[in-house]
């Protein structure tokens, strides 16, 4: 009798000043875990060193590795074990995909600076920026339109601030 294979998402962290080399080392012992175990890696992704939103074991940063994988269910144990005996592993978390689940490719957003050259990197700001220039004909509405959103945010912060229960 032949094993479920399924589709599984795993994000761990490693301490942000580990070297790259104890990464492939763990790197290696995933990949010899799905060998092993008739498991296999769809996709790979290194999002490199973040901080981490609550010190974990005493590390203020984390190096973020994402993985999605097809395997049975006692490969996905097997790896979670290893991770866990692990030291250079501080979390994970392992999820399971949809059984249609396609990896698509994401293109990199491409925004024109002010000099007319193109950018792949975008901030929340200049994205809305963006939208409200796409929308706009002239400089006066964009400016107007900016500062109603930001008449909106304070309205709405007042409000809530007006709310909070237990304040006389």
């Amino acid at each position: 009798m032949s094993e479920v294979v399924r589709k599984y998402e795993l994000l761990y962290i490693h301490p942000g000043n580990l070297p790259s080399e104890d990464v492939e080392t763990v790197d290696a012992v995933i990949n010899g875990v799905l060998e092993s175990l008739e498991g296999e890696l769809l996709h790979r992704e290194d999002w490199g060193v973040r901080a981490l939103a609550y010190p974990v074991r005493k590390f203020a940063e984390g190096r973020y590795i994402l993985m999605r994988i097809a395997a049975p269910a006692e490969c996905l144990k097997e790896i979670e074990r290893r991770f866990k005996i692990t030291e250079s592993v501080i979390k994970f978390l392992s999820v399971r995909l949809a059984d249609d689940f396609v990896q698509e490719e994401i293109p990199e957003p491409v925004v024109e600076t002010a000099e007319g050259e193109e950018s792949s990197e975008k901030t929340p700001e200049k994205v809305v920026e963006t939208a409200v220039v796409e929308e706009s004909s002239t400089v006066a509405e964009v400016e107007v339109e900016v500062e109603a959103v930001a008449e909106v945010d304070v309205a709405e912060d007042k409000k809530s601030a007006d709310e909070t229960p237990g304040e006389v």
